[in-house]
């Protein structure tokens, strides 16, 4: 689905507090987007009374409830809301009882209307107010959970390479006269894996700083063909891991899909390494590319031993450690990755494992670009 987002100026965006609190804070775009709300309401409800000979305004009470409610759930904290509900309360009475455009504070019964609309605005305003800000609080707290999870599964993948790369050059420079050549290949050689490792781990952090945090990080994309992306993506894996056998397979129509291509390929590349590292048995991967309706799907196919079932639900919020008998290799912060990187395409990543054997992770990407979504 597209998000309408509008792009406001840093100066309408800068918040004014009143009597030191967040609560009664008010910024130009509250200000705007407040009063925009009101007159809708106002001169949607003189149009209704103006095709209704009877003059009936009975549905008027329940528009300016609209107003106020909407108020609340677009603007930060109470002010406005409960501006709006005053202004609401007093319209009612001013423009929209008989006698019209008249002060009617005097009629019966108005005291106790006047009263009970107001108390109810002003609880819908105060309401909602506190519902978004309850629900900004608990999507705060999974953002903090978030990070506190990748940041253990950083340190982790950083410290055991690293570990493994003093250990093997202390032995060089202490016992270097005792090591047969072999034995110091050997040594080089895991110096050399794990140092690779590290670099693997910088990119995804990088990738990461690419993005920004949270729910609203967003990415510049533009049209590209994801064909080379995979074939990037494909190409340095096989040098990599040259005795696995991977197989390409791309559809015969050609499709742009918008999208930030140095990212994608981290995508694919973490997950084509995850399939060698982690499926542990795995001889042969196959990567796809097709079109579903308005998606692009990328799979990643292997034969490796799978996901172990007590990992499915977790696989991509950062908690995933090393698995038994591979102490140096964490899935964690990878497939974290490729979760955030995907949610900045707004795209859809899933992983599953095969009847018979292997795992299966499936990208989903949008091939309609959202025009709105880098105005936020």
């Amino acid at each position: 689905m597209k998000r309408f987002q509008i792009r406001w100026p840093d100066e309408w965006l800068r918040r004014t507090r009143l009597f030191r609190t967040d609560l009664l804070s008010y910024s130009g775009k509250d200000f705007i987007v407040s009063v925009s709300l009101y007159l809708i309401s106002v001169g949607f409800c003189l149009v209704l009374r103006n095709f209704d000979p009877n003059n009936d305004t009975s549905y008027v009470s329940m528009i300016f409830l609209l107003d106020v409610f909407l108020t609340a759930l677009l603007t930060d904290g109470f002010f406005f809301s409960l501006t709006i509900a005053v202004f609401a309360v007093l319209s009612v009475d001013y423009i929209f009882t008989p006698p019209f455009w008249e002060v009617s504070f005097t009629l019966a019964g108005f005291p106790l209307t006047f009263l009970v609309m107001m108390t109810i605005c002003v609880a819908t305003g105060i309401v909602t107010s506190r519902a978004k800000k309850v629900s900004e609080m608990e999507r705060e707290a999974e953002r903090e959970k978030i990070h506190s999870n990748l940041l253990r599964a950083v340190s982790h993948d950083i410290r055991t390479p690293l570990t493994g790369i003093v250990g093997a050059t202390n032995v060089l420079l202490e016992q270097d006269d005792t090591l047969t050549p072999q034995q110091r290949r050997e040594l080089l050689k895991n110096a050399n894996e794990d140092a690779q490792w590290l670099i693997h781990i910088v990119e995804n952090l990088l990738s990461i700083t690419r993005i920004g945090a949270g729910e609203d990080a967003q990415v510049t994309k533009t049209p590209e063909a994801a064909e080379e992306v995979i074939e990037g993506a494909v190409g340095k894996f096989r040098r990599q891991y040259p005795q696995i056998d991977v197989r390409v397979e791309l559809p015969e129509e050609f499709f742009l899909v918008p999208m930030d291509p140095l990212l994608i390929q981290q995508v694919m590349t973490n997950l084509l390494e995850n399939a060698a590292v982690h499926g542990v048995t795995t001889t042969r991967v196959v990567v796809s590319l097709e079109k579903q309706g308005k998606w692009a799907r990328f799979t990643v196919c292997d034969n490796g031993r799978g996901i172990p079932e007590g990992r499915l639900h977790n696989l991509f919020d950062g908690t995933q450690s090393a698995q038994k008998g591979d102490s140096t290799r964490s899935m964690g912060i990878g497939l974290s990755v490729c979760k955030t990187v995907v949610a900045a395409h707004r795209g859809k990543i899933k992983g599953e494992n095969i009847k018979g054997g292997g795992a299966r992770f499936t990208v989903d990407l949008p091939l309609e670009e959202d025009e709105h979504e880098d105005q936020g």
